[in-house]
Parts: C-alpha cells; structure tokens; sequence
C-alpha cells in the first residue's frame, strides 16, 4: 500500500501543478493516470477497509482542489480579456482636432 500510496501522491502533485500552470490536456491525462492508480489502489484492499474511505476523502478534496483552480484561472483568463478589449468612442463623442487654421487666429 505504501508504493500506491506514493504513486497517488505523485499523480496528485503533478495534477495540481500542471492545472496550476494552464497545462490542461496534460492534466487531462495525468487526471485519467490517477483515476485508473485510484481504481487499482481500491481494489487491492479489502471491503470495509477504513483506508477506502480515507482514499475517497483524498480523492475528493483533490478534485474539489482543482476545480476551483480551474474556475479561478477561467475567470482570471476572462478578465484579462475583458480588459483587453476597448470600445472606441461613439462617432458623437470624438474630441474635435484642432486644424492648422485654428491655431494661427
């Protein structure tokens, strides 16, 4: 259990810092390593064996980790686009430009 155990952690680490730095289809896949590690992990124990519930709590407080970096980043993402984004002046609006003429009076 020890080697599954630091397996998942390792799978867990790297989940968290690929979403951390926007690498999403490598965290696609490192999401689907730890699911499967999770499922050989489960199976490998017995029915009843408080380590399930213990690995279902991780599990758990992983995902929820993750998602709401993700729901951060996309709303980081979309204020950055927000602001990058500039209406020009209705055509009513415009400052007048001062003509040649204009300055010689």
């Amino acid at each position: 259990m020890n080697t599954d155990r630091a397996e998942l952690d390792r799978l867990a680490v790297g989940l968290r810092d690929r979403v951390a730095e926007g690498r999403y289809l490598e965290a696609q896949r490192m999401l689907d390593e730890y699911c499967q590690a999770l499922r050989e992990t489960a199976a490998r124990l017995p029915p009843g064996d408080p380590g399930l519930r213990r690995l279902d709590d991780e599990r758990c407080e992983l995902l929820e980790s993750v998602r709401r970096r993700i729901l951060a980043g996309r709303a980081h993402a979309g204020a950055r686009l927000e602001q990058s984004i500039q209406q020009p002046p209705p055509y009513g609006d415009l400052p007048q430009l001062r003509r040649t003429w204009h300055c010689m009076a």
